[in-house]
């Protein structure tokens, strides 16, 4: 027996035919794909191509039955496995090398081919197989593969790891009226019948999930200009959203031209196509060549508001930058997958500012990045930029909000700290170093490091690698300001960073700050009345300005003059409600007072949004009257886009009996025309918990309002929450503890969360044990988001002691559970652990 003593980065293995590999080895036979397998995999096969075919049937439920040749170059004859997350029946034949495997070794989730059925140097290993219908979206009339970040080893045996990118090349056998789209052009077509075949040309290397194709009956359209042309495919009915597409178009193609000036590389991939679907799980999926958008988020209602409007923006660019960063240069590992996240949010607020040139983008990236990351990284289920991973099929738990808007905070600071021209510099070398190839965050520190004298190594542990925020505490004595910088983990981190403080008194005066301690002090030029912290809103942090600071900021926030400090203003407000620094009702009377006369949509936008977190702890005494003056603002604030966001808090949050009978009215007569149908919709849900007497009615007549198939579809599953039978309610949601119910994960989003209705709150408690006990399982079969989500929809409107109990019970008794998952459920028992501390 021949064994192999191979040196490297995951340690000293030994190979060979026999057992004594797993012996030594047990990691690599773990379900899913350890990291130690994939180190391994990674310095043992070169040059990997897949040849992939599928047939697929117009029934959802047959079968698609698939066909994949595995090429590669192997460093030596020894065991190879191939990861296949499905059941060893679906397993039809395997031919190694030209010669079939008789008896195939199927353990964990992996097919092993003996080192008898391998060779050194060019291997081919044919696999015939029943596809997994867990990430291939299967709808009456479309299916779409969503593989990211471990999932295409449920649609077809692969090597699941994000650096053993390779050459793929499709065929699909479909239905001859269905159009069929994948990362490269058709190369070929051919009708026979009633069926028809598709070929599509190779694609550039690609890790395995960003292999993507749609099938199904989809209308389709082009766009031209400047010898770029790009299509849109899509099932949307309504002309007028249709017509958006224009405004899409345009914005991939500015998209494309800023990162193409940015990074001095051309469109690095054969084209750009993109598919809207309902029912998305995403907002978005950067496939090379078919990147997928939701419904919802590219087709606008007739009166989108102007975040609507942005988010749509951003989002095409967020997809668009991955073209260069993940896609082009993919993260070696998930632990990374923020590198590419960081860089999608950073160039698209970036890439949108010349296309909304009356947006003050200062102020947005406040609104989004910084208020998105805090409302994660307060939680006790908070995490570092950077986490470790043991396995990727633990990856989907990654991510969130500390990647996604965290992480561009901090890359904010990096370029002011290191300069522009650097970073971009650095940025060019990156992309040309790593090009259709993998990296890590340290490999684009080395190379940011060059560039500048600045220590972004350290600047990097602890923006990076630790979790957590910091607490500034204001204090003034005299002509002396004092900011201390506290770390509530105990860990004695600094957070070097910069941001303005405004001085107060007989004249105004803004004062620079460089917290290069935990301790910052300064003589002033004279006594301020008040001392006002971050206005410029390029700090990070729970900023705590002394009392009377506070108590004129909740009196007199609107007052301020310039739009990105009374942006981050309200925002320092919002903390210190959080932190119990302001009441609620003096926080609501804060709000409510100031919103009437916003003129700014992004700051009204903001304050509507604390308005609806803050309206169930306010006294029951107060409630009435506070619905009615935000009913009053809803008729008649100057800002359209205002009325229209104050309008849906209303109707989720209104439960006194004048203002519920107002929101039946407006239902009957839809007499809102800035309302859109979603916007009705979603009343009817809310008016049928609320008058369980009428909701069977109310829901028929809902349903009939619905013309577009797809929609109705969606009415049809979510509805099912909004009825008044409890027992139906308890059947629902006992259905959707089996996964073959829970499919359009975001549809079941809202029927969970509106299960846990706040207006049922004492009948939803007995559903939080259940809902955590599932949640490993929602974790194992669904998408990246839906763990978080179901947490949230679950928990997100609980406050009450027994429902805390049901929360902290659980993980009580589960002291070895997920780490990575456990954050989830603490993330989404934020108001939970809030109301009961």
């Amino acid at each position: 027996m021949k064994i192999h003593i191979l040196f490297g980065m995951i340690g000293f293995i030994l190979l060979s035919g026999c057992n004594r590999a797993a012996e030594k080895n047990p990691r690599f036979y773990d379900a899913g794909v350890s990291r130690e397998l994939a180190g391994h995999r990674k310095a043992q096969i070169k040059n990997l191509k897949y040849e992939l075919s599928f047939n697929i049937p117009r029934q959802k439920e047959v079968a698609i039955e698939g066909d994949i040749t595995l090429r590669f170059d192997l460093a030596s004859r020894q065991e190879v496995l191939i990861d296949f997350r499905e059941e060893r029946e679906k397993i039809k034949e395997v031919i190694a090398n030209g010669v079939p495997v008789d008896k195939v070794r199927f353990e964990n989730e992996h097919i092993i081919l003996p080192a008898s059925s391998t060779v050194e140097g060019a291997n081919e290993i044919r696999i015939r197989f029943t596809a997994g219908n867990q990430s291939l979206n299967r709808n009456d009339e479309y299916l779409y593969t969503l593989l990211v970040p471990d999932r295409a080893r449920t649609v077809f045996p692969c090597f699941e790891q994000p650096n053993l990118k390779a050459e793929f090349t499709l065929q699909l056998e479909l239905p001859a009226d269905w159009k069929a789209v994948s990362n490269t052009y058709i190369r070929s077509e051919t009708v026979t019948d009633d069926r028809k075949t598709v070929c599509f040309a190779p694609t550039e290397p690609l890790s395995t999930y960003l292999f993507s194709f749609v099938a199904g009956k989809l209308e389709r359209r082009e766009y031209t200009r400047d010898g770029r042309t790009i299509a849109a495919y899509y099932r949307e009915t309504d002309p007028k959203k249709v017509a958006q597409l224009d405004i899409v178009f345009g914005q991939v193609m500015a998209s494309l031209h800023w990162l193409e000036e940015y990074t001095g590389i051309a469109y690095p991939f054969a084209k750009y196509d993109f598919i809207v679907l309902p029912g998305f799980q995403f907002g978005g999926m950067e496939h090379t060549g078919a990147t997928l958008y939701n419904d919802n988020g590219i087709f606008l209602s007739e009166h989108p508001t102007p975040d609507e409007e942005l988010n749509r923006a951003e989002l095409i660019a967020h997809e668009t930058s991955h073209m260069w960063f993940g896609d082009l240069v993919t993260m070696d590992w998930f632990d990374d997958v923020w590198t590419k996240e960081v860089f999608a949010n950073y160039f698209a607020a970036r890439i949108v500012e010349p296309l909304f040139p009356e947006i003050n983008h200062t102020q947005n990236k406040l609104k989004t990045f910084t208020a998105a990351s805090l409302s994660e990284d307060r939680t006790m289920g908070t995490n570092a930029i950077r986490q470790p991973l043991d396995n990727l099929r633990n990856a989907g738990l990654i991510y969130g909000q500390i990647i996604y808007n965290k992480a561009p905070v901090m890359m904010e600071k990096l370029v002011d700290k290191m300069g522009e021209a650097n970073f971009r510099s650095g940025i060019q070398e990156y992309l040309k170093t790593y090009s259709y190839g993998n990296a890590t965050w340290d490999d684009l520190i080395r190379i940011l490091d060059s560039k500048t004298t600045e220590d972004l190594a350290a600047f990097s542990d602890v923006w990076v690698n630790r979790k957590g925020m910091p607490t500034l505490t204001f204090r003034t004595d005299g002509q002396e300001l004092e900011i201390r910088q506290h770390d509530p983990y105990n860990r004695g981190l600094l957070w070097p960073q910069r941001f303005a403080v405004t001085l107060c008194g007989e004249r105004d005066s803004v004062i620079r700050v460089n917290m290069t301690d935990t301790l910052f002090r300064m003589q002033l030029p004279f006594v301020p009345s008040r001392v006002l912290p971050n206005t410029d809103g390029r700090g990070y942090g729970v900023f705590v300005p002394d009392e009377p600071a506070l108590h004129w900021l909740a009196a007199h926030w609107w007052e301020i003059e310039d739009d990105t400090a009374r942006q981050s203003l309200l925002m320092v407000l919002y903390e210190n409600y959080l932190a119990k620094h302001i009441s609620a009702d003096d926080w609501v009377n804060s709000l409510i007072t100031g919103l009437p006369a916003e003129k700014n949509a992004l700051v009204a936008s903001t304050a509507s949004g604390y308005l609806a977190n803050v309206m169930r702890e306010i006294a029951p005494a107060n409630r009435a009257e506070v619905e009615t003056r935000i009913y009053t603002m809803t008729q008649n604030h100057p800002l359209p886009s205002c009325r229209i966001q104050l309008m849906r808090l209303f109707m989720q949050n209104a439960i006194s009996e004048p203002m519920v009978k107002k929101l039946y009215i407006l239902w009957q007569q839809q007499s809102d025309k800035h309302l859109n149908r979603q916007d009705y919709t979603t009343l009817a849900y809310e008016l049928a918990i609320r008058m369980p007497l009428e909701s069977e009615q109310i829901l028929r007549t809902q349903r009939a309002r619905i013309d577009d198939p797809d929609r109705l579809r969606q009415f049809d599953f979510i509805s099912r929450a909004a009825v008044s039978d409890t027992a139906r309610l308890d059947t629902l949601f006992n259905s959707l503890l089996a996964a073959e119910n829970r499919r359009i994960e975001p549809w079941t989003t809202a029927v969970i969360r509106y299960l846990n209705h706040p207006l049922r709150e004492d009948q939803s408690v007995k559903y939080i044990r259940p809902g955590l006990e599932v949640l490993e399982e929602v974790q194992r079969t669904g998408d990246i988001f839906f763990p978080k989500n179901w947490a949230a929809a679950l928990l997100g409107n609980h406050l009450s002691s027994s429902a805390y109990e049901e929360v902290v019970r659980f993980l009580n008794e589960r002291p070895d559970y997920s780490p990575l998952l456990k954050n989830k459920i603490l993330q989404a028992a934020y108001p939970l652990y809030r109301a009961n501390n």
